[in-house]
Protein backbone atom coordinates (compact mmCIF):
# COMPACT_ATOMS: atom_id res chain seq x y z
CA UNK A 1 0.00 0.00 0.00
CA UNK A 2 1.33 3.78 -0.66
CA UNK A 3 0.54 6.40 1.26
CA UNK A 4 0.95 9.55 -1.04
CA UNK A 5 -2.15 8.94 -2.52
CA UNK A 6 -3.93 11.12 -0.29
CA UNK A 7 -1.85 14.08 -0.50
CA UNK A 8 -2.17 13.74 -4.10
CA UNK A 9 -5.76 12.86 -5.16
CA UNK A 10 -6.94 15.47 -2.06
CA UNK A 11 -4.89 18.66 -2.47
CA UNK A 12 -2.34 18.58 -4.87
CA UNK A 13 -4.36 20.84 -7.25
CA UNK A 14 -4.79 23.19 -4.38
CA UNK A 15 -1.38 23.29 -3.58
CA UNK A 16 -0.21 23.99 -6.88
CA UNK A 17 -2.31 27.12 -7.09
CA UNK A 18 -2.67 27.90 -3.32
CA UNK A 19 0.15 27.95 -1.60
CA UNK A 20 2.43 30.75 -1.80
CA UNK A 21 5.95 30.48 -0.11
CA UNK A 22 7.25 33.07 1.69
CA UNK A 23 11.10 34.26 2.13
CA UNK A 24 12.78 32.52 5.20
CA UNK A 25 16.01 33.41 5.81
CA UNK A 26 17.88 30.89 8.50
CA UNK A 27 21.32 29.60 8.55
CA UNK A 28 20.58 25.85 7.48
CA UNK A 29 17.53 27.10 5.88
CA UNK A 30 18.42 27.95 1.86
CA UNK A 31 16.92 31.78 1.25
CA UNK A 32 14.87 30.79 -1.43
CA UNK A 33 11.42 32.98 -2.31
CA UNK A 34 9.58 30.26 -3.98
CA UNK A 35 10.43 26.86 -2.26
CA UNK A 36 9.56 25.40 1.13
CA UNK A 37 11.63 23.07 3.42
CA UNK A 38 15.22 23.87 1.36
CA UNK A 39 17.85 23.36 3.65
CA UNK A 40 21.75 22.61 3.74
CA UNK A 41 22.54 18.87 5.12
CA UNK A 42 26.06 20.38 6.13
CA UNK A 43 27.21 21.14 9.94
CA UNK A 44 26.36 17.43 11.41
CA UNK A 45 29.09 15.91 13.44
CA UNK A 46 29.74 12.86 12.06
CA UNK A 47 31.74 9.30 12.22
CA UNK A 48 35.70 9.64 12.73
CA UNK A 49 35.23 13.18 14.59
CA UNK A 50 34.52 14.84 11.57
CA UNK A 51 31.67 16.85 10.32
CA UNK A 52 28.89 16.70 6.99
CA UNK A 53 30.36 19.36 4.54
CA UNK A 54 28.41 22.22 4.22
CA UNK A 55 27.13 23.58 0.69
CA UNK A 56 27.22 19.86 -0.82
CA UNK A 57 23.83 17.97 -0.16
CA UNK A 58 20.62 19.94 0.30
CA UNK A 59 17.06 18.98 0.74
CA UNK A 60 13.99 20.39 -0.38
CA UNK A 61 10.04 20.36 -1.76
CA UNK A 62 8.65 20.88 -4.82
CA UNK A 63 10.64 23.42 -7.19
CA UNK A 64 7.98 24.54 -9.30
CA UNK A 65 7.54 28.33 -8.12
CA UNK A 66 11.17 29.54 -7.51
CA UNK A 67 11.36 32.86 -8.44
CA UNK A 68 14.41 34.32 -10.78
CA UNK A 69 16.60 35.48 -7.71
CA UNK A 70 15.61 32.12 -5.75
CA UNK A 71 17.06 30.22 -9.40
CA UNK A 72 20.38 33.14 -9.09
CA UNK A 73 20.92 31.72 -5.95
CA UNK A 74 20.91 28.36 -7.04
CA UNK A 75 23.67 28.99 -9.93
CA UNK A 76 25.49 30.84 -7.56
CA UNK A 77 25.83 27.92 -5.70
CA UNK A 78 26.29 26.30 -8.09
CA UNK A 79 23.97 23.44 -7.91
CA UNK A 80 24.89 20.72 -10.50
CA UNK A 81 22.22 17.89 -9.55
CA UNK A 82 18.61 17.69 -9.15
CA UNK A 83 16.82 14.99 -8.12
CA UNK A 84 13.12 14.55 -8.07
CA UNK A 85 11.85 11.58 -5.89
CA UNK A 86 8.21 12.73 -6.94
CA UNK A 87 5.77 10.45 -9.70
CA UNK A 88 5.17 11.79 -13.15
CA UNK A 89 1.86 12.79 -12.55
CA UNK A 90 3.17 15.28 -9.40
CA UNK A 91 5.97 16.49 -12.06
CA UNK A 92 3.14 17.41 -14.92
CA UNK A 93 1.40 19.19 -12.53
CA UNK A 94 4.73 20.88 -11.46
CA UNK A 95 7.51 20.77 -13.00
CA UNK A 96 10.67 21.97 -11.72
CA UNK A 97 12.17 25.47 -12.62
CA UNK A 98 16.19 24.63 -12.98
CA UNK A 99 18.94 26.90 -12.32
CA UNK A 100 21.36 27.56 -15.28
CA UNK A 101 24.01 25.76 -13.53
CA UNK A 102 22.29 22.70 -13.55
CA UNK A 103 23.53 19.62 -15.37
CA UNK A 104 21.52 16.54 -14.41
CA UNK A 105 17.90 16.60 -13.45
CA UNK A 106 17.62 12.89 -12.34
CA UNK A 107 13.73 11.17 -11.71
CA UNK A 108 13.64 8.57 -9.14
CA UNK A 109 10.10 8.39 -8.94
CA UNK A 110 8.38 6.92 -6.03
CA UNK A 111 4.42 6.66 -6.72
CA UNK A 112 1.83 7.98 -4.82
CA UNK A 113 -0.92 5.26 -5.41
CA UNK A 114 -4.09 4.71 -4.78
CA UNK A 115 -5.29 4.88 -0.90
CA UNK A 116 -8.50 4.43 1.00
CA UNK A 117 -12.33 6.28 1.41
CA UNK A 118 -11.38 9.45 3.16
CA UNK A 119 -14.88 9.51 4.62
CA UNK A 120 -13.17 6.40 6.96
CA UNK A 121 -10.25 7.83 8.65
CA UNK A 122 -9.47 10.44 11.12
CA UNK A 123 -6.09 11.52 12.24
CA UNK A 124 -5.24 8.73 14.06
CA UNK A 125 -5.76 6.30 11.07
CA UNK A 126 -4.18 8.77 8.70
CA UNK A 127 -0.81 8.50 11.37
CA UNK A 128 -0.89 5.23 11.22
CA UNK A 129 -1.15 5.13 7.31
CA UNK A 130 2.14 7.81 7.55
CA UNK A 131 3.74 4.77 9.59
CA UNK A 132 2.87 2.11 7.27
CA UNK A 133 3.95 4.69 4.28
CA UNK A 134 7.32 4.84 5.65
CA UNK A 135 7.95 0.88 6.02
CA UNK A 136 7.76 1.20 3.10
CA UNK A 137 10.19 2.81 1.62
CA UNK A 138 12.21 0.53 3.06
CA UNK A 139 11.29 -2.60 1.81
CA UNK A 140 9.89 -1.17 -1.48
CA UNK A 141 11.97 0.94 -3.09
CA UNK A 142 15.38 0.14 -2.56
CA UNK A 143 16.11 0.32 -6.29
CA UNK A 144 15.36 3.84 -5.70
CA UNK A 145 17.73 5.03 -2.65
CA UNK A 146 20.13 2.78 -4.48
CA UNK A 147 20.35 4.85 -6.94
CA UNK A 148 20.27 7.58 -5.64
CA UNK A 149 23.51 6.48 -3.56
CA UNK A 150 24.89 5.53 -7.45
CA UNK A 151 24.05 9.69 -7.97
CA UNK A 152 25.81 10.54 -4.95
CA UNK A 153 28.90 8.23 -5.04
CA UNK A 154 29.73 10.07 -8.04
CA UNK A 155 31.98 13.09 -6.96
CA UNK A 156 31.24 15.01 -9.96
CA UNK A 157 27.83 15.26 -9.48
CA UNK A 158 27.98 17.34 -6.39
CA UNK A 159 26.56 20.09 -4.88
CA UNK A 160 22.72 18.49 -5.09
CA UNK A 161 19.54 18.67 -4.43
CA UNK A 162 17.01 15.90 -3.85
CA UNK A 163 13.40 16.80 -3.17
CA UNK A 164 9.69 15.59 -3.21
CA UNK A 165 6.45 17.75 -3.03
CA UNK A 166 6.48 18.94 0.40
CA UNK A 167 10.16 17.44 1.31
CA UNK A 168 8.92 15.42 4.00
CA UNK A 169 8.62 11.86 4.02
CA UNK A 170 10.69 10.87 0.15
CA UNK A 171 13.31 12.95 0.67
CA UNK A 172 13.02 12.45 4.31
CA UNK A 173 13.61 9.41 4.32
CA UNK A 174 16.99 10.18 1.56
CA UNK A 175 17.99 12.76 4.13
CA UNK A 176 18.09 10.43 7.27
CA UNK A 177 19.66 7.79 4.66
CA UNK A 178 22.65 10.06 3.14
CA UNK A 179 23.22 11.56 7.29
CA UNK A 180 23.27 7.76 8.52
CA UNK A 181 26.03 6.47 5.95
CA UNK A 182 27.96 9.57 7.41
CA UNK A 183 28.26 8.38 10.61
CA UNK A 184 25.54 10.93 11.96
CA UNK A 185 23.81 9.92 15.07
CA UNK A 186 20.41 8.58 14.94
CA UNK A 187 18.93 11.17 17.44
CA UNK A 188 20.35 13.75 15.27
CA UNK A 189 18.67 12.23 11.96
CA UNK A 190 15.43 12.74 14.16
CA UNK A 191 16.37 16.10 14.86
CA UNK A 192 16.65 16.95 11.15
CA UNK A 193 13.83 14.83 10.36
CA UNK A 194 11.97 16.94 12.75
CA UNK A 195 12.81 20.66 11.86
CA UNK A 196 10.31 19.95 8.56
CA UNK A 197 7.71 21.07 11.11
CA UNK A 198 9.15 24.06 11.30
CA UNK A 199 9.90 24.59 7.80
CA UNK A 200 6.84 23.64 6.27
CA UNK A 201 3.47 24.69 8.61
CA UNK A 202 3.27 27.53 6.53
CA UNK A 203 2.87 25.62 3.20
CA UNK A 204 -0.03 23.17 4.54
CA UNK A 205 -1.99 25.42 7.35
CA UNK A 206 -4.97 26.00 4.81
CA UNK A 207 -5.85 22.56 4.28
CA UNK A 208 -5.22 21.65 8.34
CA UNK A 209 -7.42 24.63 9.33
CA UNK A 210 -10.41 23.50 6.93
CA UNK A 211 -9.68 19.80 7.39
CA UNK A 212 -8.09 19.58 10.96
CA UNK A 213 -7.90 15.65 10.75
CA UNK A 214 -5.65 15.48 7.63
CA UNK A 215 -2.38 17.29 9.98
CA UNK A 216 -0.73 13.94 10.77
CA UNK A 217 -0.57 13.76 6.96
CA UNK A 218 1.58 16.99 6.76
CA UNK A 219 4.01 16.39 9.64
CA UNK A 220 6.52 14.79 10.38
CA UNK A 221 6.74 12.79 13.38
CA UNK A 222 9.49 11.07 15.52
CA UNK A 223 7.26 7.46 14.53
CA UNK A 224 7.33 8.18 10.99
CA UNK A 225 11.14 8.06 10.72
CA UNK A 226 11.44 5.65 13.78
CA UNK A 227 9.62 3.20 11.50
CA UNK A 228 11.74 2.74 9.14
CA UNK A 229 14.74 2.67 11.40
CA UNK A 230 12.91 -0.47 13.53
CA UNK A 231 12.45 -1.97 10.15
CA UNK A 232 16.03 -1.62 9.04
CA UNK A 233 16.85 -2.45 12.84
CA UNK A 234 14.69 -5.82 12.85
CA UNK A 235 14.69 -6.71 8.81
CA UNK A 236 17.78 -5.92 7.62
CA UNK A 237 20.65 -6.23 10.03
CA UNK A 238 20.73 -2.44 11.47
CA UNK A 239 21.32 0.75 9.23
CA UNK A 240 25.40 -0.23 8.04
CA UNK A 241 24.36 -3.81 7.17
CA UNK A 242 21.40 -1.93 5.14
CA UNK A 243 23.34 0.78 3.30
CA UNK A 244 26.21 -1.73 2.37
CA UNK A 245 24.72 -4.92 1.74
CA UNK A 246 21.23 -3.74 0.20
CA UNK A 247 21.88 -0.18 -1.30
CA UNK A 248 25.38 -1.03 -2.06
CA UNK A 249 26.14 2.21 -0.48
CA UNK A 250 30.45 2.45 -0.02
CA UNK A 251 30.57 3.92 3.38
CA UNK A 252 34.34 5.03 3.03
CA UNK A 253 33.59 6.67 -0.04
CA UNK A 254 30.70 8.42 0.90
CA UNK A 255 32.28 9.81 3.60
CA UNK A 256 35.56 10.68 2.15
CA UNK A 257 33.08 13.17 -0.46
CA UNK A 258 30.89 14.60 2.44
CA UNK A 259 32.81 14.86 5.46
CA UNK A 260 35.80 17.23 6.56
Amino acid sequence: MKIYGIAFVIVLSFLVTACTPKTKQESRLLPLEGAYNARDLGGYKAADNKTVKWWKVFRSGDLNKLTDEDLNYLASIPLITDIDFRDSAEIAVAPDKKPTSLKNQVFLSIATGNIIDFKKIDSTSVATLLVEGNKHFVRDNQEQYRKFFQILMNKGNEPLLFHCSAGKDRAGFGAALFLSSLGVDRETVIQDYLLTNRYLKDKYKPITDSIPYLAPLFEARPEYIQATFDVIDNEYGGMDNYLTNYLQVDLKKMREIYTE
